[in-house]
């Protein structure tokens, strides 16, 4: 689970932190960075398993376009990342080794920066600074929101030294030091001089260094979810692969392997039937998802049935409902836990029943939580949009400022030496109680009820 993220550097983001709770809502107008916070995710994700400039290529944009741009047209040179996380107590790599993880809260820094290459003009990235620190439980501000007996169940806390450093060695040139997951064994040392991929990407087995290929598998199970209604449509044949793909790929096999393994003999479907029953809150008509097998074409099709109409394929079916499938297969899939980014939820559902899809949808990140045992996934959900009709879905919030939900929007930043640049920033949201003189002067700020209602009427307008 990621639970704090720190950006400088990436695209619209100059010393940008936010604390990230399981469920979360990203609200903004067009152009705020909500789509550039989850590509900075997304590239982190791909930075543990890829090098740099492949994992660059990914992204939207050319590699200089990833780095902050001044509105003189000048860029910045290094951008930095930090990400804080927790960790499941064990992690199985490809070759079925399983190792303990006796130390769940990490904290991964790493800094990368453009050279010119030749006098071609040609640049490109390279790792300069890559670390990975230990959260002790004393400093630990991001697990108290949680009661005693979750804390001891989601976190565990062992003194050690810290897994990953980058220092000088004998000569002065700068490692990468890494350690096992004890104080015991040598250190092992990797060149840093010109180092064109991370540590975590190069990290292979669980048993050699288990913290580290803890933290390289969980930074890979960061998902965004961009859903292509021609591969919700698609059908599925019976060699193609189970797992929902970022697209929507594979939504037939998902959705018949979820009822496969959670299945018995009370519910042969298992989590299928949950998932239908929280669609058909959502979606007025709908009674049941099933699979129709055509087992001459060994193919599967998602349908839907409703109570007014013979049942019908996903190639017929709104946009809005196969993404509601796909997002609802998503939470319920214990191989796809972790974190999910996932834009717009609103798109496709009656606004009536939006706050219905959303009390699910933070329901079942909940109960994943109060459902946690040893050995079992999280799941974590951030929800971006830039209508206001999400925010209105949320629960009402007691507190000052709300936990769930936080606004972006763009400012000019001026610092003396500096070029102006337009930035990205995250703002807390006023909730029911009254705010007071000091809560103007908290990180981030907080928008007022009258900002958000300005929002909403701009929204409407552009619409």
């Amino acid at each position: 689970m990621l639970t704090r993220i720190e950006i400088d550097g990436f695209k619209s983001f100059r010393d940008f932190s936010l604390d990230i709770p399981p469920f979360l809502v990203i609200i903004g107008r067009n152009a705020a960075g909500k789509s550039n916070l989850f590509d900075a995710i997304q590239f982190l994700g791909r930075l543990a398993g890829d090098p740099v400039l492949e994992a660059a290529q990914h992204m939207r944009g050319d590699i200089v376009d990833l780095f902050h741009k001044h509105t003189d047209g000048s860029s910045v040179e290094v951008m930095s990342f930090a990400v804080e996380v927790l960790l499941d107590r064990s992690v199985t790599d490809a070759f079925g080794d399983t190792a303990e993880v006796n130390h769940s809260r990490l904290r991964y820094e790493l800094t990368l920066e453009l050279r010119s290459t030749g006098h071609s003009g040609t640049q490109r990235p390279y790792v300069v600074r890559e670390a990975v620190r230990r959260i002790r439980r004393a400093d630990d501000t991001w697990v108290v929101r949680f009661d005693a007996e979750q804390r001891k169940r989601l976190a565990a806390y062992r003194t050690g030294a810290d897994p990953l450093e980058t220092e000088q060695d004998e000569q002065n040139r700068p490692v990468f030091s890494i350690r096992q997951q004890g104080n015991q064994g040598r250190k092992r040392r990797l060149p840093a001089t010109a180092a064109t991929a991370t540590v975590l990407s190069s990290l292979t087995t669980a048993t050699d260094f288990p913290l580290l290929y803890a933290l390289k598998r969980e930074m890979q199970s960061w998902r965004l979810l961009h859903l292509d209604p021609s591969a919700l449509r698609a059908p599925d044949s019976y060699d193609d692969p189970d797992g929902l793909a970022a697209n929507g790929g594979h939504l037939a096999n998902t959705l018949r392997r979820l009822a496969d393994e959670t299945g018995s003999d009370d519910r042969p479907e298992g989590a299928l039937n949950d998932l239908s029953a929280d669609l058909a809150a959502v979606i007025p008509g709908v009674i049941r998802v099933r699979l129709a097998e055509d087992e001459a074409r060994r193919q599967r099709q998602v349908e839907v049935l409703t109570r007014e109409e013979a049942p019908f394929s996903a190639r017929v079916a709104s946009d809005g409902t196969l993404r509601a499938i796909a997002l609802l297969a998503a939470l319920y899939d214990p191989r796809g836990a972790g974190l999910i980014c996932f834009e717009e939820p609103e798109n496709g559902i009656f606004p009536q029943r939006l706050a219905q899809f959303v009390r699910y949808l933070r329901n079942l990140v909940e109960r994943a939580i109060d459902a946690k045992t040893e050995g079992a996934a999280l799941t974590q959900l951030i929800l971006s949009s830039h209508s206001p009709a999400i925010l209105r879905a949320l629960e009402p919030a007691q507190a000052r400022t709300r936990t769930d939900a936080v606004f972006m929007d763009v400012v000019s930043r001026v610092q003396r030496g500096q070029a102006r640049s337009r930035v990205s920033r995250w703002r807390s949201i006023a909730g029911a109680q009254q705010l007071t003189i000091d809560d103007a002067f908290d990180v981030g700020s907080v928008v007022s009820p009258r900002e958000i209602a300005e929002f909403e009427v701009m929204a409407e307008l552009d619409n």
